[in-house]
């Protein structure tokens, strides 16, 4: 990913539209309402989580991320084998039924995550592996 910072003046409202992008060494994560702690949650912290949402850590500046599609795998306690679903926005309901299942010992991997930048590029961001307790 390259440097981008880029700034538009609008003259006919004398307002300043700016978006700011990320450098090389920052990037986007996948985060949920309590930010997992070094790959764990809480599997009734998790069950109780309705929308996931994408942003840059330690970034001074707002940069606004959608999240628009990830693969999600479930394995673990409760899981006979892994079992497979998706989102495509950054609501969870399209996997809440597999959440439900989620007992302390679940495995749950979110893998191929498309976000799109304030920039309009939709680019790949790492994946995050949580396990329940």
């Amino acid at each position: 990913m390259n440097n981008l910072i880029t700034a538009t003046e609008k003259d006919f409202s004398s307002s300043v539209e700016t978006v700011v992008m990320s450098s090389n060494k920052e990037e986007a994560v996948l985060l949920f309402q309590d930010r997992p702690t070094a790959g764990r949650l809480s599997s009734i912290v998790f069950k109780n989580q309705d929308y996931c949402r994408a942003e840059l850590e330690d970034f001074e500046f707002d940069a606004k991320f959608s999240v628009l599609s990830a693969t999600v795998y479930f394995s673990g306690a409760n899981f006979k084998d892994v079992e497979r679903g998706y989102i495509t926005s950054n609501s969870l309901k399209p996997i809440k039924k597999l959440m439900d299942r989620c007992l302390p010992g679940s495995v749950v991997v979110f893998d191929d995550v498309k976000v799109k930048g304030p920039d309009n590029l939709v680019r790949t961001i790492p994946g995050v592996s949580l396990t329940l307790y």
